[in-house]
């Protein structure tokens, strides 16, 4: 008989005729009825071409090749019922490598701390911390070749789950011995000092709105709301002069320290960026939102329970202390 059309109910059967060596007792075992059993047997021996159990005064007896059978479909059984089965997870002992996918932003100030607390309660698990530039996270999210996405995310596919992670507040952040510092930031510094933009996707892919649509999903891509601003200077008859614009927010800092230029960022990098390299940060001059980050994840493909335990480390991350670098 051919694999593909061997009905996989029979193993069960078997397994459970092996056990009781009765068919009374299987069938009560299977919660099936005796004729079923009996039923069963006979297909078994068809596909076998061996008589498999034989009757005798203590019930029905294993031949040979039904003993020789017997320890691979027990074998065979555990294997199947572990694949059906639900997935488990225990981070002490888990070997895998979950893929994120997020800015270097999210990788400089949440995963520090986060990666501590990995290598202290799960040794064996392997982050991959993909660019976001680089991905396309509605196919990739699908694939199952990214498990998680981390950024400020719009409109989403009904097939992906979206779970705000945390908000951040904007600052302009400058040299900390630059001009504005002491005097404080107002729409007449904004239009005086040139910025450097962070620009995290292509050019020719973003709207006026700062928003990237890649496949159904809206992801921003430049970290201050350009038009807006353009338009509180332009009423105060000023501009805003560009003087670079980079992909990496990491790249910013080293460019503030040594010149006269300021830049829009949110105030966790600013904290991280004060420290290392002798900078400011300061409130902007108008009302502005904070900066909402989310975690993307697949509703089917990231179900497995190694993916909830990560959101719910990000979380964690996201609110102690420590995860404010």
């Amino acid at each position: 008989m051919s694999s593909d059309r061997f009905d996989l109910n029979l193993l069960r059967i078997f397994a459970a005729l092996f056990d009781e060596r009765s068919v009374t007792k299987a069938g009560e075992r299977l919660n099936v009825t005796q004729s079923a059993v009996s039923h069963a047997l006979g297909k078994l021996r068809v596909a076998f071409d061996d008589q498999l159990f034989v009757r005798g005064p203590a019930g029905m007896h294993p031949t040979p090749r039904s003993v020789e059978l017997a320890s691979l479909i027990g074998a065979a059984l555990r294997q199947l019922d572990a694949t059906i089965a639900q997935p488990t997870f225990d981070p002490g002992s888990a070997e895998l490598e979950l893929v994120v996918s997020t800015s270097d932003y999210i990788t400089s100030t949440l995963f520090p701390p986060l990666m501590r607390v990995i290598a202290q309660t799960a040794p064996g698990v392997r982050i991959w911390l993909r660019p976001i530039n680089d991905v396309n996270v509605v196919e990739e999210l699908d694939r199952g070749s990214v498990h998680l996405a981390l950024g400020a995310f719009g409109r989403v596919p009904a097939r992906l789950v979206k779970t705000e992670l945390m908000t951040d507040p904007n600052v302009w952040l400058m040299r900390a011995d630059h001009p504005a510092a002491k005097a404080g930031v107002t729409l007449e510094t904004l239009g005086t000092y040139p910025h450097v933009d962070i620009l995290v996707g292509r050019r020719d892919n973003v709207n006026a709105v700062g928003l990237v649509d890649q496949g159904g999903l809206e992801r921003a891509a430049v970290t201050s709301d350009p038009r807006h601003l353009e338009g509180l200077l332009a009423e105060q008859r000023l501009t805003r002069r560009v003087a670079a614009t980079v992909s990496h927010i990491l790249a910013v800092p080293p460019l503030l320290a040594s010149t006269d230029m300021i830049a829009y960022v949110p105030s966790r990098f600013a904290r991280f960026a004060e420290r290392a390299f002798n900078l400011v940060g300061r409130e902007p001059p108008y009302p502005t939102p904070p900066l909402t980050i989310s975690i993307l994840s697949h509703r089917t493909m990231g179900a497995h329970p190694s993916i909830a335990w990560m959101v719910d480390l990000l979380r964690e991350s996201a609110t102690a202390e420590t995860g404010v670098v």
